[in-house]
This record gives structure tokens, C-alpha cells and sequence, in this order.
């Protein structure tokens, strides 16, 4: 892993990305994940909501307070319900955790105005108090909104329902202050171990594609890969109309060089016209090795003209090149251009045609469609 890499790939104590577009790339990833888990928490939590409601039905006396309470808690379960279904269509990870911001604070605010409408409460509130602490870092939100949302909500607790408790001592109040506290860094570790296990799994799993799509000798495609590339592409510019060109090289007289200078020299060769290419193409072409010593180059949004000239600089830098043992290196091109209800075969055939006929007339050429 490069240097470059290892930064973009830091994790802060918070359990997140430092690098931004890294983060969003994490995101964006666990989208699916990440909504599915907020959807079916939210239809428990409502669940659970609508048991208590349940038990007030029947078993809580019926005055102004008792109404005021069904309503927060039917409010609630349909909040609950909303959020469960908004969540199948989220496509933005931003917007994901937009609504699971609200959801955590209108849990909050539904928790405190139930309290409100008592005019004492027992020891019960304090575990209630814990429980829905817990259940906000259940919800996979940004690690600073769940931290935000839970101190707000632990001071205005112990601003006012607290005091409601019955029976409440100055030292019991302080001690549950303490639980409180020593409740939220627990969470937070935790949510922060788990978040960077997470994360240590995304890099690991990004790596292991990587090595998978790339060539173990240049770094650069591998045709495993470039199939791939190569139909999404040919489909891109069959539903647009897209111009699209490929370039099919090889080094010339390879195999002399081999038997001549040895497969150690002959691997440098290939590395160093990898590496002279890989340098001035777009981040939009797909540069792969086709096998041995031939190279692909696959050109989005680019015409026969375009192409030719690209085939023409890349030829002249592989010739100016230096090379061990200063061997003089050079390579021949074929250049194909898309047209319409060609195949992936059809195109690479194209390429390869030209490309003999570029042996065939000299090397060390360019010939096109």
C-alpha cells in the first residue's frame, strides 16, 4: 500500500475517514445496510412504544395528562412507520442520515414530554433515561450527531424530570448523573470500535478488488477487469451513440529480447511501457494488459482521429524511452473505432486486424480502421 493510501485511508479516534471522499465512499456503500438496520429499529421502537400504550390503555387512570400521553406516543409509532418506509427510497447517504438525526431527537423530545406530563416519577425514569441513550447508538449516524443528540438530551433530564423523581437525594442525584456519564463513554467507545472495524473491513476488502482487477506485474488492468470495462462502455455508447476507440499494441520483437537479454530484462520492459502510458492517459481510459507482452487501451468519448493521434504520442515516448541494457524498444498499434451493433469480440477483432497489418508493414507503425 502506498504512502498516499495509507493517509487516505486513516481513521480517526471517532471511527471515521479522515479523508472526506473516502468517508463518503464508506457511506455510500453501506447505503443499503445502513437503511435497512434504521428501518426495522424504527418499526421495534415503535412496537415497543405501542406496548406501553398498550398498558396505559388499560391500566392508567383517564385524565388530561393520560390523552396528552397517547397522543405523543401515537405520534411517535407513526413517525416510527413513516421513517420505515421513507427509508426504502433514500438513494444519498447524506439523506440517510438527515432523517436518522430527526428520528433520534424527536425520540428524545417524545421521552421528555412524556415525563412532562407527570406530576411525579419514580426510579423508572432514570432507566428510561438509559435506555433510549442506548437505543440512539443503535441507529448508524454520524458518530457526532448520536453525541450531540444524547448530552442535549442528558442535560435536559437532569434539568427538570429528574428533580420529579420521588424520594431523589442530592447524592442520589449526582450518582446517577455519574451512571450517566460513565453510560455515554461506553457507548461511545464502543460505537467507535465498531465504526473503525467496520472501516478497517471496507480497506481490506477495497484492496483485495484491486489486487484482483490489476495486472501483479505493471499494477495497471488485467483482462479480467477490461472485460468488464469494455461491455459497460460498448452498452454506454450503444444507448447513446457515444464515439468509443480502442488501441491494441505490442512490443515489437519480444521474444528476441527474452532470448537474448533474459525474462528479468524482458519484465522491466513491460513495466517501463506500462508506466509511460499509464501517465498520459485520461482517468476515464481503461489501460489493461490483453497478456505477454500486449497492451489495450480502451478510449471513452474519443473519435478515430483522436485515437490515432493518442496511438502516434504513445508510440513516439515508448521509442524515446530509455530500456536496460539500452535496448532499443519499439511498438506496433492497431486502432479501432466503435460502430454501430458492434460486439466486445467484433471491436477487439477489428483492433487486432489492424495490428497485424501493422507488423506486416514494417512495425513500429499506427495503422487504423
Amino acid at each position: 500500500m502506498s504512502t498516499n493510501e495509507k493517509k487516505k485511508y486513516r481513521i480517526s479516534f471517532l471511527g471515521e475517514f479522515i479523508d472526506k471522499s473516502m468517508e463518503d465512499e464508506f457511506l455510500d456503500d453501506n447505503l443499503g445496510v445502513s437503511s435497512k438496520t434504521t428501518s426495522y429499529i424504527s418499526l421495534v421502537f415503535g412496537f415497543i412504544l405501542g406496548l406501553f400504550l398498550f398498558n396505559s390503555l388499560f391500566f392508567d387512570e383517564k385524565s388530561l395528562s393520560f390523552f396528552n400521553i397517547v397522543f405523543i406516543r401515537l405520534l411517535f409509532i407513526f413517525v416510527s412507520i413513516i421513517v420505515f418506509f421513507i427509508l426504502k427510497k433514500v438513494k444519498k447517504h447524506k439523506n440517510l442520515i438527515y432523517i436518522i438525526t430527526l428520528y433520534q431527537a424527536i425520540m428524545v423530545f417524545t421521552y421528555l414530554f412524556t415525563l412532562k406530563q407527570f406530576d411525579s416519577l419514580n426510579y423508572f425514569s432514570f432507566i428510561g433515561l438509559m435506555v433510549i441513550t442506548l437505543a440512539i447508538y443503535l441507529l448508524p449516524n454520524k458518530i457526532i450527531f448520536s453525541q450531540i443528540i444524547t448530552i442535549v438530551f442528558s442535560i435536559l433530564f437532569f434539568l427538570y424530570p429528574a428533580h420529579k423523581i420521588e424520594g431523589l437525594k442530592t447524592n442520589d442525584f449526582y450518582r446517577i448523573i455519574a451512571y450517566q456519564i460513565i453510560l455515554l463513554f461506553y457507548c461511545n467507545i464502543n460505537y467507535c470500535c465498531i465504526e473503525t472495524n467496520k472501516r478497517k473491513r471496507f480497506v481490506a476488502n477495497k484492496e483485495l478488488l484491486n489486487l484482483s482487477a490489476k495486472d501483479p506485474l505493471t499494477g495497471i488492468y488485467n483482462r479480467m477487469k477490461f472485460d468488464d470495462e469494455i461491455n459497460r462502455w460498448i452498452s454506454f455508447s450503444e444507448r447513446y451513440g457515444n464515439s468509443c476507440s480502442l488501441i491494441l499494441f505490442d512490443i515489437d520483437d519480444f521474444k528476441g529480447i527474452n532470448d537474448k537479454y533474459g525474462h528479468l530484462i524482458g519484465d522491466s520492459v513491460i513495466i517501463k511501457i506500462a508506466e509511460t502510458i499509464n501517465k498520459s492517459i485520461r482517468d476515464t481510459d481503461v489501460f489493461a494488459r490483453w497478456g505477454g507482452d500486449e497492451f489495450v487501451l480502451l478510449l471513452p468519448n474519443t473519435d478515430i482521429q483522436q485515437a490515432k493521434e493518442m496511438a502516434e504520442r504513445m508510440r513516439k515516448s515508448i521509442c524515446n524511452n530509455s530500456y536496460e541494457a539500452d535496448i532499443k524498444i519499439t511498438c506496433s498499434f492497431g486502432v479501432a473505432n466503435y460502430e454501430k451493433n458492434d460486439t466486445k469480440q467484433s471491436l477487439l477483432r477489428k483492433a487486432d486486424n489492424l495490428l497485424l497489418h501493422a507488423k506486416e508493414n514494417g512495425k513500429n507503425r499506427v495503422s487504423i480502421s
